[in-house]
């Protein structure tokens, strides 16, 4: 059984990149705007209305292994209030998180066959550490900015202006570095690394006839060689390019940065550490007010521009 972190701060294992990319994206112009019109429309409630009204919802009456693990997971990693959990129809080993104000996580029908209990804390784990560090907004965001001339009609709610390529990379690019982040919340509710690796290694690809071959020392080879780009030294044409529409990095790339953490023995030092005091502080929920698009400091609890409370 997993220990409970108590009072976790998710900055006590957020990933470098993760931070450095949300400071670029928070300062990249139309950002701001384009929250609060979002916000004005309701995306994050009709987004949400789509997740309930097409997906299973998990209760301990008709799921209750499931549901166990993932009120487990919620108490290892301290995350305050449990979110509601529901099953989609998928075969592939995969998760993801909606609802910025109420917070929900869908599990596929894949991973739930595919996954032994250990790995399935695994991806849970993700998933609540994509909540946790409050990246549930801008990940909507990312997600549909690409096809958002098509769903809601760009032109008529005043957004074709908002929505600049600047903002598409940044927020892509962030997207993209917060998965690690949420790696480590996985490998810290799950505190077993052999699951957490075979877990990756399902959402790589391996078939389920090699399931129990000996392919995870060569994944774990293949992860450690991996030479993954400077993000730094990549110009615009040469990200546009090599990751156009990606919201997540490439799995072998998240194994490598995965086994780094472990071998800096940062991994151990979270799960070694004395039990907090007090309650944790927990990473600003968006960056920006939600209701007027005003920059947060990171820990306001209401607005100083409107008044609006602030989710975190």
């Amino acid at each position: 059984m997993s220990k409970a972190l108590t009072n976790l701060d998710p900055r006590e294992y957020e990933h470098p990149f993760d931070r450095m990319a949300l400071d670029a994206l928070q300062k990249t112009p139309g950002v701001d705007k384009l929250v609060a019109k979002l916000n004005a429309y309701s995306v994050d409630r009709l987004l949400r209305v789509r997740c309930t009204g097409s997906f299973l919802r998990v209760t301990p009456r008709n799921f209750p292994d499931v549901f166990q693990a993932f009120e487990a997971v919620c108490e290892t990693l301290n995350l305050s209030d449990t979110p509601e959990l529901y099953l989609q129809w998928d075969y592939s080993v995969n998760g993801f998180t909606g609802g910025v104000e109420r917070p929900i996580v869908v599990l596929t029908s894949g991973a739930i066959d595919l996954l032994e209990d250990g790995e399935l804390l695994y991806l849970i784990g993700h998933e609540v550490g994509h909540i946790k560090s409050g990246h549930v907004l801008y990940h909507q965001m990312a997600e549909i900015l690409p096809g958002l001339g098509q769903l809601i009609g760009a032109a008529t709610l005043g957004l074709g202006q908002l929505v600049s390529m600047g903002v598409q990379l940044a927020l892509l690019n962030w997207h993209r570095m917060s998965e690690f982040t949420a790696d480590r919340a996985g490998l810290l509710a799950c505190q077993d690394v052999d699951a957490a690796t075979k877990a990756l290694m399902k959402m790589a690809g391996l078939p389920k006839r090699c399931y129990g071959s000996a392919v995870e020392e060569e994944f774990i080879r293949q992860a450690r060689d991996f030479e993954g780009p400077d993000f730094d030294s990549l110009d615009k044409v040469a990200k546009i390019v090599s990751i156009a529409g990606a919201t997540h990095p490439w799995t072998v790339m998240r194994a490598s940065e995965f086994y780094k953490w472990i071998e800096s023995g940062e991994y151990a030092q979270v799960l070694s550490r004395e039990a907090k005091s007090g309650t944790a502080a927990q990473a600003s929920a968006t960056g920006f007010c939600m209701e007027c698009g005003s920059k947060l400091a990171g820990h306001e609890k209401f607005c100083t521009e409107c008044g609006h409370q602030v989710m975190g």
